[in-house]
């Protein structure tokens, strides 16, 4: 049975992915995902779930068989709850796709005018383009609403109390306990954060922080000012450079290809997209220039690092299924490079870049609340009951958290599946922890050392086979806390 099903996870996983990465790079118009859940709606099915539990659950197993049917009942369960809402998710995606937002006489798609408000410097018409789009948004939440809503009920048909209870029993994870800690995070960081804020706003936008709204974070994360110091041009080859000094040559990596071109429909939100592991991993970033496209593309080298020098001899659950904080880390890793003041002189020629790095770190810090804020308001989300007073619940948690004034249209736009949020703060925690790690090993400049190379190319190796805390504890480093996240955000803003 294993075999049999492995092999059409795997074909399953590729379809979807091409997919996936064709409409969101803005090569489709329309995300066509109901036909490839139809071909292979036996791995996901009731009979599929119930077939995997049983197996779970049947007789002693080794621990690796163990993880393994747990992987495999994981994406079926995942994956049936995909399948009940495929229609309303193509529906949103077509809406998305074909919106336009008018301004000025200009009509932009919904993806541009994301791009026009992180880097439109007159307040007021930032502000204008974001309200054309909230309301593009806000047109769509009856659909989103609905998504939600079938996602719940589908959850309590398998069994479980709420979609939240499902999830932490996939993932194995405590979610509650994970806003515990990501909460002393914000009270840990607070001060410092209420004061730099508060400088760079008068600073930079001449606003003080009771003023300062979401259209302006946008803007102010994108750090315009210094963009003169982030050419374009140069973004392939310091990607190019800082892999050579770890004993990579991305440009023999064919299994590894860059999308950088341009296109109207294509997502601003850089993203990597493994179709094939290892054999076929697409990496998608949008060029605006700046700072944050430098990030982007080295948060999304990151993950195809990662996914390209994983083991073709892995079997898929541990290639395409596992804990998302694992490869989030790795991707935070390389992202981080961009506020190293040693890595900026190295590549980029800036001598002097400390007031560059603590803009970035107080950017980073923004959106680190922002994700604690996304994490209890998903938890509440998701625990059952009606929706009902759910948009106001978010926008009063995000406001409070990023002290940027939220609207509460955002609700369910701002919202990514399976407790996501949750990835990403368990992965800002491990990266600090495996960073220096590798400074202490390797030295400051880790990045520049072929071992420091050797060393992760044997980790990427094992591919998904591992969680976060597990890779913590082979590597060394112990367990996942936030101490020392919160401890980087107030050394380098005090």
């Amino acid at each position: 049975m294993l075999d049999d099903y492995r092999r059409d996870f795997e074909a399953f996983h590729t379809s979807n992915a091409r997919e996936h990465y064709l409409f969101h790079s803005g090569q489709k118009n329309c995300l066509e995902i109901a036909p490839i859940y139809e071909r292979y709606g036996h791995l996901f099915d009731r009979d599929s779930i119930d077939r995997l539990t049983r197996e779970l659950e049947s007789s002693e197993r080794s621990e690796t068989e163990n993880v393994t049917i747990n992987r495999l009942l994981a994406f079926a369960v995942e994956q049936f709850l995909e399948s009940s809402v495929k229609e309303l998710t193509e529906q949103i995606g077509q809406f998305e796709a074909t919106a336009t937002v008018e301004f000025m006489g200009r009509d932009m798609t919904f993806q541009d005018s994301a791009v026009a408000i992180i880097t439109e410097g007159n307040r007021e018409s930032r502000k204008a383009i974001y309200g054309r789009r909230l309301a593009l948004i806000d047109a769509a939440n009856d659909l989103r609403t609905q998504r939600i809503v079938k996602l719940h009920e589908t959850a309590c048909s398998l069994g479980y109390s709420s979609y939240a209870e499902l999830f932490q029993r996939l993932r194995r994870l405590d979610y509650k306990e994970i806003a515990r800690q990501c909460d002393a995070l914000l009270s840990r960081t607070e001060p410092v954060y209420v004061a730099r804020l508060d400088d760079a706003l008068r600073r930079d936008l001449g606003l003080s922080i009771d003023e300062a709204e979401r259209s302006d974070a946008m803007y102010l994360l994108h750090l315009t000012s210094f963009d003169d110091s982030f050419p374009p041009r140069e973004m392939l080859r310091v990607y190019s450079e800082t892999m050579a000094g770890l004993g990579i040559t991305v440009g023999s990596q064919r299994n590894i290809v860059i999308d950088s071109e341009a296109r109207p429909r294509k997502n601003p939100r850089a993203f990597c997209m493994p179709i094939t592991i290892p054999d076929d991993v697409r990496l998608v970033i949008r060029p605006v220039g700046g700072q944050s496209d430098y990030q982007s593309l080295l948060h999304e080298s990151g993950h195809a690092q990662h996914f390209g020098w994983a083991s073709a001899q892995l079997p898929p659950e541990f290639k395409y299924t596992g804990d998302y904080a694992l490869t989030e880390t790795y991707a935070f890793l390389f992202n981080h490079l961009v506020s190293d003041s040693n890595w900026l002189r190295d590549f980029l020629g800036l001598a002097d870049s400390a007031e560059f790095v603590r803009s970035v770190m107080l950017a980073r810090l923004v959106t680190v609340r922002r994700y604690v804020a996304k994490l209890s308001y998903e938890r509440r989300l998701h625990s059952g009951g009606e929706l009902t007073g759910h948009a106001q619940l978010y926008a009063e948690l995000q406001t409070a958290s990023t002290l940027f004034r939220t609207e509460a249209a955002e609700f369910l736009f701002d919202l990514d599946d399976s407790f996501y949020s949750a990835s990403y703060l368990r992965a800002w925690a491990f990266e600090v922890l495996l960073r220096e790690y590798l400074k202490t090993r390797f030295g400051s400049r880790w990045w520049a050392s072929s071992h420091a190379g050797v060393f992760l190319k044997e980790i990427w190796e094992t591919g998904d086979r591992y969680t976060a805390d597990e890779m913590a504890a082979q590597i060394g480093i112990g367990t996942i806390d936030f101490d020392p996240l919160a401890d980087e955000f107030n050394s380098a803003l005090k």
